[in-house]
């Protein structure tokens, strides 16, 4: 769904961020297909309330910078600098902020500055933060204490506080210098995400700050945004704290890739995107979750393994119809390379693809049980392990992903079965 009219948030383009001239090129088989526009990318203009040609993200040189007479400024980094910055991965939907390569391999705690922020931001963050923490490995947590506005901000913390229009872009919409207001003479409904980067190539710390503008007095979304935008919103600006920049393809406002799995563009698209289901808030698995994995690689950490699982015949575990609704049947396909075929091994037990979960529909244990996609909720019947033999372990039950009759024809339901020595529970997983 795209949004329009009031609820689209005041950014702009990447193109308007920073010049990205390298590209890193993943294998379909790690991260799964994206499939291309072949419409027109869109154009519709914004409100007459809302700027255009506005970013929405920044770097600075240093960690703890602290408000001066109640305007925090980032600066501008010496030319000789900038020079030297290398252009930023990226990827088809997502990209990263000039220069940037890795993340603090420690983590990060995610702060507050002040009880309200707390109180109206608490819940996103909170969300967003275990989001973080599951995609990319990282040590990620949140401090709900409020540290004040001029809090100095060391190596490894993120900042979040919530201002009536706090964020002043520089004059050419470049990433470096903002400033950020207290006095609400900012930028009317802009917020924005902004990173240090004390150590070469390396996101060491961030401050993003939410324009209060988009809640109602009592600390809700406003009406006219409503709780899909929020959640997405407080991702879109916490990932820029953590080093993404916008995943525009052009200048064009908007023009994002928009992922096979949902319909959907980008979270770190302009404007404001994401899923808008049950998965709302969550990092687009194949278009986000690329670069936040990128970085915690380059970081050295052991990101969740990625990729498809192979099984009888050389035919690969796939969703049917690459369909991202709940109690879609798994079944047994010809390799394609694409995302509904991408699956990610978390550390909780969870095989996920198209941002949802191998599901053992209603945790039964009868052979023959069906095996589905479904909304990742924590529970028993979504959590699985890979035995020395190669068989996938539903482990409430004890029983075994199989292909339904030993079949290799494309469409051939995968169900739960007792172990047994046949080859159809064999399955080679990502490692």
């Amino acid at each position: 769904m795209r949004l329009t009219g009031k609820r689209r948030i005041a950014v702009a383009a990447a193109g308007a961020v920073a010049a990205i001239a390298a590209t890193v090129q993943f294998s379909p088989g790690a991260f799964g297909t994206e499939s291309s526009e072949s419409t027109a990318p869109e154009t519709a203009a914004a409100p007459a309330n809302e700027p255009s040609g506005q970013a929405d993200s920044g770097v600075s040189t240093t960690d703890g910078t602290v408000f001066d007479n109640g305007v925090m400024s980032l600066g501008t980094a010496p030319a000789h600098t900038r020079a030297a910055v290398a252009a930023a991965p990226q990827g088809e939907g997502w990209k990263l902020a000039n220069g940037m390569a890795k993340s603090l391999p420690t983590g990060y705690t995610i702060k507050f500055y002040d009880q309200q922020s707390v109180d109206w931001l608490g819940r996103y963050v909170k969300a967003s933060a275990a989001d973080l923490k599951r995609i990319t490995n990282l040590p990620i947590s949140v401090d709900t204490t409020p540290v004040g506005w001029n809090y100095s901000r060391p190596k490894g913390e993120i900042v979040i506080g919530v201002l009536k229009r706090p964020c002043v872009p520089p004059a050419d919409n470049g990433q470096t210098g903002w400033k950020i207001v207290r006095d609400g003479s900012g930028t009317p409904n802009l917020s924005c995400g902004l990173i240090s980067s004390s150590v070469p190539g390396t996101v060491t710390s961030g401050h993003a700050y939410i324009d209060s503008e988009f809640f109602t007095k009592d600390g809700k979304p406003a009406p006219s945004w409503g709780e899909t935008f929020m959640r997405n919103h407080i991702s879109h600006e916490l990932g820029h704290t953590m080093g993404l920049t916008h995943a525009d393809r052009s200048a064009t406002r908007g023009d994002c890739a928009t992922g096979t799995d949902s319909g959907e563009k980008p979270v770190m698209c302009t404007a404001n995107h994401g899923y808008q289901d049950g998965r709302v808030g969550t990092y687009i698995q194949q278009f986000d979750a690329q670069g936040l994995r990128y970085l915690a690689a380059g970081a050295g950490v052991a990101v969740p393994p990625q990729g498809k699982v192979t099984g009888l015949g050389g035919k690969c575990l796939d969703i049917k119809g690459g369909k991202a609704v709940n109690g879609t049947q798994i079944q047994l396909y010809t390799c394609n390379g694409s995302v509904a075929q991408s699956w990610i091994l978390g550390k909780d037990g969870t095989f996920r693809a198209l941002g949802k979960c191998l599901d053992n529909a209603r945790n039964a244990s009868t052979d023959g049980n069906k095996i589905e996609l479904f909304d990742c909720n924590g529970g028993a019947s979504q959590r699985w392990s890979v035995n020395a033999k190669g068989q996938i372990v539903h482990v409430a039950s004890g029983k075994v992903l199989d292909v339904t009759g030993g079949s290799t024809a494309n469409g051939t339901k995968v169900q739960l079965h007792a172990a047994n020595t046949y080859k159809r529970q064999l399955w080679t997983a990502p490692k």
